[in-house]
């Protein structure tokens, strides 16, 4: 059974223990609304809502940007939601045209895939088999396609949901960030509701929780990121002017890395 903690929490399996190392950090300038990267953390994502825009980083250097509002294949009537697939492309959700379209990491438009039997899709991840769920704001549950044919095969979490801003998940466990609430809540991916904690938290590969803060001592900021995504093993912390890049590193409880 998950439980919950601070910067760095208790686990589901108590032998194995995560921590991170920082691998790199950059500022960005304008206040973005979410960061995601791919696993290697070469290539960082961040959307602005406000202008519509997804900038593209490589080596913590802006290389190109898309979106903005418009029909375009690069554009967007309302940018909801930004991830990241298995092979390091960007996945864009629009929730106006019931599109996510999926870009290569240069910023090329590759495919689209229709949500368009959805009411108002909002957020969405993708699991590390290619599972897509997607979270429809209207009835506020979450929808689940398969890898293989893309049709629709569950439904989760209405009645449960406590307004998610974020989704994320990994092999075993989906988690539902409110950040404005500090809440987080976690679902096995067959959709049963195995935890919820008043902490802004992420989960790692075998179920530990972990905050993220910034200082040390009285001068920590206890304030929680805009936004904590995980892909694989590499954590990607989005700040009001500057991104991080974590990666876990695993250990026994005794200290002996894994």
């Amino acid at each position: 059974m998950l439980t919950a903690g601070c910067a760095e929490s208790r686990t589901a399996r108590p032998e194995l223990e995560s921590h991170r190392e920082r691998v790199a950090e950059f500022p960005v300038a304008r206040l973005y609304t979410k960061a995601v990267s791919d696993a290697r953390g070469k290539t960082v994502f961040a959307y602005d809502r406000s202008s519509q825009e997804i900038d593209i980083f490589v080596d913590g250097l802006r290389v190109n940007s898309l979106g903005g509002i418009g029909f375009e294949r690069s554009n967007f009537q309302r940018l909801s939601d930004i991830g990241v697939d298995a092979d390091g492309g960007l996945l864009a959700l629009d929730g106006a045209r019931k599109l996510l379209r999926k870009f290569s990491s240069e910023g090329m438009f590759v495919s689209e895939f229709s949500l368009e039997t959805l009411s108002q899709p909002e957020l969405f991840c993708v699991a590390p088999d290619g599972t897509l769920f997607v979270y429809d704001a209207a009835p506020s549950e979450i929808i689940c396609y398969s890898p293989l044919d893309g049709r629709e095969f569950n439904r989760f979490g209405r009645f449960e949901l406590d307004q998610p801003q974020n989704l994320d998940c990994n092999k075993d466990w989906l988690w539902a960030q409110n950040r404005d609430r500090e809440s987080t809540q976690v679902f096995t991916l067959l959709g049963q509701l195995e935890l919820g904690v008043k902490l802004f938290q992420a989960l790692d590969r075998v179920g530990n929780m972990f905050g993220c803060y910034r200082g040390d001592g009285p001068h920590s900021v206890l304030a929680p990121p805009l936004s904590i995504t995980v892909q694989g093993d590499l954590v990607t912390v989005l700040w009001e002017n500057e991104i991080w890049l974590d990666r876990l590193v695993y250990g026994r409880s005794g200290g002996e890395t894994q």
